[in-house]
């Protein structure tokens, strides 16, 4: 299970990362390195709180009511467009999605504030909802945070970019060429043993996307008000 996690979400060189530097998205540090500290536990505990809601919702049984559902969501229930993300199949499917998130957190989490963090997650949602809803008319269903997590990853890599370029580029390239790989070739197969369901890739590839562009503009942004 570890090295199917490890081999899903991040590449495993990336696990040999000991120390963070400076985000391009974070400002000048005190000499006590207090708003590294404080802006590394802010993402780390939104991520918490994501996972958190998460389980809760699993464990009250919340998966129907949550879920993105097409007829549902054309009946005007539209933050099944968000919620579909927080619920699952099952518990080895949370499980999975759990471990990506915190290997994400631990890599990632000092690129960005978590208000930043906040405004890619959220944009890898709708992206994930609405990608779903508008370019795959066959699917009436769909339940998972996998979608978002390539988005955070993604997103982290290009908001840590200035920082550690190796590694970004490392991410980055790993991202996108699993992306790719799952649009020529289907999901991975132990993936789906996993979960207990069938992998959507195009609810990756949503997610990817959006959740890039969002800290692509994130970083431009800052950059301007930077040099101003």
């Amino acid at each position: 299970m570890p090295t199917i996690i490890t081999a899903t979400f991040v590449p495993p060189v990336t696990v040999l990362i000991k120390l963070y530097g400076k985000s391009s998205l974070q400002p000048e540090l005190n000499p006590s390195g207090g708003q590294t500290r404080s802006g590394l536990h802010r993402a780390c505990w939104l991520s918490l709180i994501v996972g958190i809601a998460c389980i809760v919702f699993q464990v009250a049984d919340m998966v129907e009511p949550l879920r993105f559902s097409r007829e549902q969501i054309n009946d005007g229930q539209w933050w099944r467009l968000l919620t579909g993300n927080l619920v699952h199949l099952g518990y080895a499917h949370l499980l999975l999605n759990l471990a990506g998130l915190a290997v994400i957190s631990l890599l990632l989490a000092p690129a960005m504030h978590a208000w930043q963090w906040s405004i890619v997650a959220v944009t890898s949602m709708l992206g994930v909802g609405t990608g779903l809803l508008l370019f795959d008319p066959q699917l009436n269903w769909y339940v998972g945070l996998s979608g978002v997590l390539y988005g955070l990853l993604l997103g982290g890599a290009i908001a840590d970019f200035r920082n550690q370029r190796i590694i970004a580029t490392i991410l980055i390239i790993y991202t996108v060429g699993k992306i790719v790989w799952e649009q020529i070739y289907g999901a991975v197969e132990s993936s789906e043993k996993i979960t207990g369901g069938n992998v959507i890739v195009n609810a990756h590839l949503y997610g990817m996307v959006c959740g890039g562009l969002a800290a692509l503009l994130l970083m431009l942004i800052c950059r301007q008000r930077q040099s101003d």
